[in-house]
Parts: C-alpha cells; sequence; structure tokens
C-alpha cells in the first residue's frame, strides 16, 4: 500500500507511482489470484482517495497485472531468470532522456522495465541461494550417506544420519585432528583420504573433497564410511594368499604356475627346483617345451584343460638340467592370481613306484611261476615264500585272500581261516585307514604304492607296506620298521636336545654354508647381532657382521683347509669389545662361537699397567733417595761459593745451578710418591670444600696465562678423603687443561652426583688428545711438554688408586674431559648451601 500510495516526479513535473512494478511483480511471483487481487485493490485506491479514475487506467494496470501473469508462466525459464541483464543498460540510457512528453512517456516505460528487471534479479537470486540452502539441509538431514563439512576451524554441519551412528561420532576428532585440518585445503583440486582404527577394532575412513562457498571461503566435504568389513576381507584374502604360497613353497610335491594366455612359467616351488635341477631363473618366463618338456604331451595337457577345465593323473615324462629323465603324473587345475587367468600344475614323481613296480611285477610274476612250479612240486620255492621273515599275502579283485605265507599266520589267523575270506571282514578295523585309501588307490591307478603304518594289534610295532597292483588283485608285502622308527625318534629327541642346549647358551653360536649365508643361529647370536632370527636366517654373514681381515682368512682357513682355530678380535661396533671365536668346519660349511672377552682385556690391560707402576715405585724406592744425599750436598757448597765476593761474577750461574738442582729434587719427590706404600690417611670431608680453597689459586693461574676459569659445584655426600693428594690430584688436572687450551680459553670444573656416584669433571677446550697418545696416558715418564716429567698423570692415577675411586677420560677435537668418579659414599650427609 505504501508503494501505491507514493507518487514520485521524474522529470519536468512528470509524476511516477510505482503500481506498474507491483503489478507485475504480483503476477509473477504469486500467479493470476494474487495479479487480480492488487490490480482490484490499486483500482479502489485510485477512485476512492484520489477520485479519479480513468479506462486507460484500468487497462494499463490490468495490462502490467496480465505481463507479471505471462512472465509467472514461464518462471521456470532460463532466458526468464538472465532477462534483467539484458534490460539493464538500455534501461538506464532511457531514464536520462526526458526532453520532451514522447521520451518521458519512453523514460516511464523504460524505468519501469528496469525496476521490475531488477526486482526479479534479487528474487531469483534470492530463490537460488534458498533452493540451493533447501537442496543442502535435504541431503545433510535425509541422505543415508555420512557426511560432514567443516572448514580450517572444524565441523560446520555433520548429517543426521552421521549422527545416529555413535562409533563414528566417539572418533571424529581422531578423524579430524585440529592441527591437521589447514593440510586439507593445501591442493583444493585433488581429494584427500584418511583412515584409523577405532578402540572397538572397527575402521573409519574419510574421503575429502574440496569447494569454494558463496562467501568465497574454502570448505571440504567429507564422507565418512565404516570399511571395517572391507578390513576384515581384505585380511582374510592377505592370508589366504600367504597360506597359499606357503602351502606353494613348502609342499613335498613339485608345483608350478603357469600362464594361460602363453604358457609361460610365472613360479616354480623350491622342490620342482630340486628335483629337476634348475635354477629359478631358467625357469621363470619360458614354457614347458622350451625346458624339456616333450611337446606331445604338454598340447595334450592343454587340449584337456582347454576341454575340462582341469587334468588329473596325467603321465608324462620329466624334464630336467640333462633332458628327459624319469616318470611323473600330472595334475592340473585353472587359478586366477591377481586377476591374471593361470594355471596350476601338481607333479608327482613315480619314477621310483615305476622302478619298484618293474621290479615288483617281475618279482610277483617269479613268484607266481613258484606257485605253479610249487603245484609241480617244487617246494623248496614255495617254503621259500612261506618262511620269509616279512608277512606276504595276495588278495584277488574280490579282496579275498588268495594266498598267506606263515607270518601272516602268525599276525593274523591260520591259513584254513584266512584263504577265500574278505580282507574287510577279517580286518574291519582297517576301513577308513590309510589300507582302505591306499588299497583301492593301488587298484584303480595301477600304480604301486608305498606307506607306513602303526600295526593294529601289537602296540609300538610299525610296518611299511608295499602294495603292488596286477591282473588278478593286489599283492601286499609287510616289513617291520620298528626299530627304524625308534631310531628316528631318538634321533629327533637327540636334536631337540642338543637344540635347547645351543638355545640355552649365553655366547653367540651359529652355522653358516660354503655361500657364508645363515643356516643357524641361537637366541644369544641374534642379541649379538641385534637382528631377530628370521632377519639372519637366509642372509649372508657379511651383510650383517663387519668382518675384519684376520676373521674373513680365519673362517676361509676353516672351510677350506677344515681346521679349527681359536683368535681374538676387537669389534668396533660395540663399544670396542674384544671377542673370542671358536670356529669348526662342517660338511656343509662352518660353526661358531662368539665369547666377549672385555673384562679379561681390560683387566690384563690394568694388570700391566700396575705392574708398571709396581716397577716405577720399586727403582724410585731404591735409587730416589740415594740421589738426593749427593744433591743436597752440591747445593750446599753452591750456595757457599756463591755467596764469596770472588765469585760475585759468575752469581746468576750458581743461581741458575741451583734453581735446576730444585727441580731435579721436586721430579725425585714426585718419583718417590709413586713408591709409596704406606697406608693413606683418609678422613671424612667434603670435596667441595677443597676447591673452594684451590679456588684463588687455580684462578691466578688462569689470569696469568689469559684464560678463564668456571666453577660449577654440585651437592655432594661427605667423602673420605686425603686432602692433601686430592689438592695434588685437583692442580695436576688443572694446571694439564689450562696448558692444553690457546688463550681465552674456558676451563670447567665440575662437581655432582650421579647414579648414585660422586664425579669430579675437568673439562678443556682444547684439541684433544690424539688416539696413539691416549693409550700411553698414566704410563711414567711419558710426557709430550718440553719440561715435563711424565709422572703428573702417573700420581693421578696413583693418588684415584688409594682412594678407591677411578680415573676416566673422554677426549674428542672441541676438547678433553678427566672425570675421577668415587665409589658410592658411606655416609649420606650432603652440603646444603
Amino acid at each position: 500500500m505504501f508503494i501505491i500510495y507514493q507518487e514520485y516526479i521524474l522529470n519536468k513535473g512528470f509524476l511516477y507511482d510505482f503500481r506498474p512494478i507491483t503489478m507485475i511483480l504480483s503476477g509473477f511471483i504469486g500467479g493470476l489470484e494474487t495479479a487480480i487481487t492488487a490490480a482490484i485493490i490499486s483500482c479502489l485506491y485510485q477512485f476512492i482517495f484520489l477520485g479519479d479514475i480513468s479506462f486507460g487506467g484500468i487497462l494499463i494496470i490490468c495490462a502490467y497485472a496480465c505481463l507479471g501473469c505471462f512472465l509467472h508462466h514461464f518462471k521456470s525459464n532460463p532466458f526468464i531468470k538472465k532477462l534483467w541483464l539484458w534490460a539493464f543498460i538500455p534501461g538506464i540510457a532511457l531514464t536520462g532522456i526526458v526532453s520532451d512528453t514522447i521520451i518521458d512517456f519512453v523514460a516511464y516505460i523504460s524505468f519501469t522495465s528496469l525496476a521490475v528487471v531488477i526486482i526479479l534479479g534479487f528474487h531469483f537470486k534470492i530463490q537460488l541461494l534458498l533452493d540451493q540452502r533447501s537442496i543442502y539441509k535435504a541431503i545433510m538431514k535425509s541422505s543415508p550417506l555420512d557426511l560432514i563439512v567443516l572448514n580450517a576451524h572444524g565441523p560446520i554441519y555433520i548429517s543426521n544420519h552421521l549422527k545416529s551412528q555413535s562409533h563414528f561420532q566417539q572418533n571424529i576428532e581422531r578423524l579430524l585432528p585440529a592441527e591437521e585440518l589447514n593440510t586439507l585445503y593445501k591442493d583444493s583440486t585433488t581429494p584427500q583420504h584418511r583412515e584409523i582404527p577405532c578402540e572397538d577394532e572397527r575402521h573409519i575412513s574419510a574421503d575429502f573433497f574440496t569447494f569454494q562457498l558463496a562467501s568465497n571461503n574454502s570448505a571440504c566435504l567429507a564422507i565418512v564410511n565404516d570399511v571395517t568389513e572391507r578390513k576384515k576381507e581384505l585380511e582374510m584374502l592377505r592370508r589366504a594368499k600367504e597360506s597359499f604360497s606357503k602351502a606353494f613353497q613348502l609342499g613335498p610335491l613339485m608345483m608350478s604356475i603357469n600362464s594361460r594366455a602363453d604358457s609361460r612359467y610365472i613360479d616354480v616351488n623350491q622342490r620342482f627346483l630340486e628335483t629337476r635341477g634348475f635354477k629359478h631363473e631358467e625357469v621363470i618366463g619360458k614354457t614347458p617345451p622350451e625346458i624339456g618338456v616333450p611337446e606331445s604331451d604338454y598340447n595334450k595337457i592343454v587340449e584337456l584343460i582347454l576341454t575340462k577345465g582341469s587334468v588329473k593323473n596325467f603321465e608324462s615324462s620329466i624334464a630336467t638340467q640333462s633332458g628327459p629323465n624319469g616318470t611323473c603324473i600330472i595334475s592340473a587345475e585353472e587359478i586366477q592370481i591377481d586377476d591374471q587367468e593361470c594355471i596350476l600344475f601338481l607333479y608327482y614323481d613315480i619314477t621310483e613306484i615305476k622302478r619298484m613296480q618293474t621290479e615288483s611285477i617281475t618279482q610277483l610274476t617269479e613268484r607266481i611261476k613258484l606257485e605253479d612250479e610249487l603245484s609241480q612240486n617244487n617246494q623248496l620255492i614255495a617254503d621259500i615264500i612261506n618262511n620269509m621273515p616279512d608277512a606276504f599275502y595276495v588278495l584277488d579283485n574280490r579282496w579275498r585272500f588268495t594266498f598267506v605265507n606263515k607270518k601272516v599266520e602268525e599276525l593274523l589267523l591260520t591259513r584254513a581261516n584266512l584263504l577265500n575270506k574278505v580282507f574287510w571282514d577279517i580286518n574291519p578295523q582297517a576301513r577308513g585307514t590309510l589300507f582302505d585309501i591306499y588299497f583301492h588307490e593301488a587298484k584303480h591307478s595301477d600304480v604301486p604304492i608305498t606307506f607306513e603304518t602303526p600295526s593294529f594289534l601289537r602296540k609300538k610295532t610299525w610296518y611299511q607296506v608295499a602294495v603292488y597292483p596286477s591282473e588278478i588283485g593286489l599283492s601286499v608285502y609287510y616289513r617291520d620298521i620298528s626299530e627304524k622308527k625308534l631310531a628316528d625318534e631318538q634321533l629327533l629327541k637327540t636334536q631337540k636336545e642338543m637344540n635347547n642346549i645351543l638355545e640355552s647358551m649365553t655366547d653367540c653360536f651359529f652355522a653358516i654354508n660354503y655361500n657364508w649365508i645363515f643356516t643357524y643361529i641361537n637366541r644369544a647370536g641374534e642379541k649379538f647381532f641385534d637382528k631377530s632370527h628370521n632377519e639372519l636366517l637366509g642372509k649372508k654373514i657379511t651383510e650383517v657382521f663387519n668382518f675384519d681381515d684376520i676373521t674373513f682368512i680365519k673362517f676361509q682357513e676353516v672351510m677350506h683347509q677344515k681346521r679349527s682355530v681359536n683368535f681374538e678380535v676387537p669389534y668396533k661396533l660395540f663399544n670396542n669389545q674384544w671377542i673370542e671365536i671358536y670356529a669348526y668346519p662342517t660338511e656343509t660349511g662352518l660353526t661358531a662361537y662368539f665369547h666377549d672377552i672385555t673384562s679379561r682385556k681390560i683387566a690384563e690391560n690394568e694388570i700391566s699397567r700396575l705392574d708398571r707402576l709396581n716397577l716405577v715405585g720399586q727403582l724410585a724406592a731404591g735409587i730416589g733417595h740415594e740421589i738426593r744425599n749427593p744433591m743436597t750436598t752440591v747445593r750446599g757448597y753452591l750456595q757457599l761459593l756463591g755467596s764469596k765476593p770472588d765469585y760475585s761474577a759468575q752469581k746468576s750461574t750458581f743461581e741458575l745451578m741451583i734453581s735446576e738442582l730444585d727441580r731435579a729434587n721436586s721430579i725425585i719427590t714426585e718419583f718417590l710418591s709413586l713408591s709409596q706404600t704406606k697406608q693413606t690417611e683418609l678422613e671424612l670431608q667434603n670435596l667441595n670444600d677443597i676447591l673452594n680453597n684451590l679456588y684463588p689459586l687455580l684462578e691466578a693461574d688462569a689470569f696469568t696465562q689469559n684464560k678463564q676459569l668456571c666453577f660449577q659445584l654440585g651437592d655432594l655426600p661427605y667423602l673420605k678423603l686425603n686432602g692433601k693428594e686430592i689438592t695434588q690430584l685437583i692442580l695436576n688436572l688443572t694446571r694439564n687443561g689450562l696448558e692444553a687450551m690457546q688463550e681465552r680459553g674456558c676451563l670447567t670444573v665440575k662437581s655432582y652426583v650421579e647414579y648414585d656416584q660422586a664425579i669430579l669433571a675437568i673439562q678443556d677446550e682444547g684439541t684433544g688428545i690424539p688416539p696413539e697418545n691416549l693409550k700411553k696416558i698414566g704410563t711414567p715418564f711419558f710426557t709430550t711438554k718440553d719440561k715435563g716429567t711424565g709422572l703428573g698423570l702417573a700420581t693421578c692415577y696413583r693418588i684415584a688408586e688409594t682412594h678407591n675411586a677411578r680415573l676416566d677420560i673422554d677426549t674428542s677435537t672441541s676438547g678433553t674431559t678427566f672425570y675421577l668418579i668415587f665409589p658410592t659414599p658411606v655416609v649420606q650427609k650432603y652440603i646444603i648451601d
């Protein structure tokens, strides 16, 4: 009503109202009923309030209303939705031209059209947004899919179906971690996939698709799926493939897999290679005729597979490296591996059986002849068969006994009770056993079969049964193999006991073949090489063990000269440990036993060092005092002569000689300290107190050398110490550290407790100790200084020993640290600063 009432001056008194716009929009949006209602209200309003209405005015109102209804009819037409884009520019141009009455009218029409088109444009835009919103809500509320819409701050919307899935709700945060949300927008063109396991052994996955919102911000649509069943199916498929692979590789029969398309070998098992003498690379990729299989036999097998889909018990010759050799029975079946049609071949080597069959037929023929001759009074041969130590009987084609020897009578019944009786009636317990299986198989395949079985009547008795088919039935031969079985069991038990002994050993034990490949390794060996049993077996020892020249030469000596060796080598991979190796030759290679002797080597080195110190001490005790006495006399006379006026010109010379005698005396003093046999007196005191007392002296030494001193003292327990000796040790170590550094270097002195041990650490910033000198540290008279005596560190080691402490060294190119490590203190009394 507000729009109908208002009137606006467009130009030069030309009045403009908005009724045309109202009529068009009423008809377009509301349809015919709304347009009629709006037209009636407009006419009544003009007649009642303005008192003026004409037929032309009513006609114009109705025309605009009809135009709106016409547009409503084509509301869904895409051209109508884009109409305002084309009318915008001429509408703007016409409203600016107002020079006369005709142009005013045109401007009026153009302005009306422009306003209607602009409003319709906004209407379509709003309607499109509302429609999109409705579609989006319908999808999020009613879709059976599990959907999430999220941005970089987290989920925006979650579909109702997803909200109803409790196990999804519990894992959304794990599926969409906050720290990874930003990475979803880095590549907006590539969908992303995530998959996580749940606590209830379920698995859920999400596929992410990035899209653009109306606000130009990026958002992401996540489709969530429960993939638990698919995971289980994939796992079952993987296990099935593993089982098939193991059965294929470890099967006792020769097996191969060929491509159905071109008949080329895809894979063969180890039994195939061993029996035929080929290498794996000599077979794979070739066809059976290319490795020696008769082409006629292979063509028959292929023809049977194409017609029947499988082949069973096809007899063919065996193709070996040296050509056709032996006979085998082939069975084949079509299979599918990784979407590829293949043929699985099983080869049963019956070469030996054929040989035995031939021999058996010959023997059986001879025995039948013997029976014929027996019927012709040749009782001798009949007695031989009858008195054989092994059981023998003959069954006809109806399973009736036609001949039995005495051994059979001992095992079953008398000859009179067996002849012409059915085998299954006499031995009903044989039904369903190996007898039932192999008797029928031998009869139907006409192939001799040998098998082992326990006795029905005698406990702990085993028989090897040989079944020979013939035209008249079966000949069955029993041989007692109880002793062999017992020996096999005893051997197996012995091997198991031996294996338990090797596995319980605390030292490494392993066996390698002539190709240096591991064939056995015990648990201690797994720990030594830091690899599992499966990671070592089948690998070369050179791949996991860093061989030095000595070990390599010794192992070759064992293999080629077939004699045992015993030697010691350092093993640098394990902190320079020493190992003692015993190697013994075997038929296939060698066995080796590794024993860690590091502690023994350390003890030997320590004993050697102590022996040297002891020798030096004895030498010092023997000559130290004898040297000092004449030196004292010489020093006294030099002082006396230097004080006389006659020798005043040589006073500086006397002083130099006296100083050199004093220096020699100090060396002898240090030398004598190494031979100290008197028990050191130890008192309970704190190491930090000694360090604090020495601080001014050490600081002065550092200052005079233009170097720095840093003290970092921690809380220490009271220790039993000799203050003078510990002071001497600290002065020796700190002065060595200061002399090892350049100017402006820093010497750090630390004290702390670690692993219940009191530790004094003196660290310099020098260039470190060369490896060739590190082994000589502590040896008396060894020094790298121009004026050094080589007794300072030897004295330090002796003081550490008297305090039951240990002196360790850590050196590198960036400096050296000496650690004085005291044992666990008896009195746990700490100083609290």
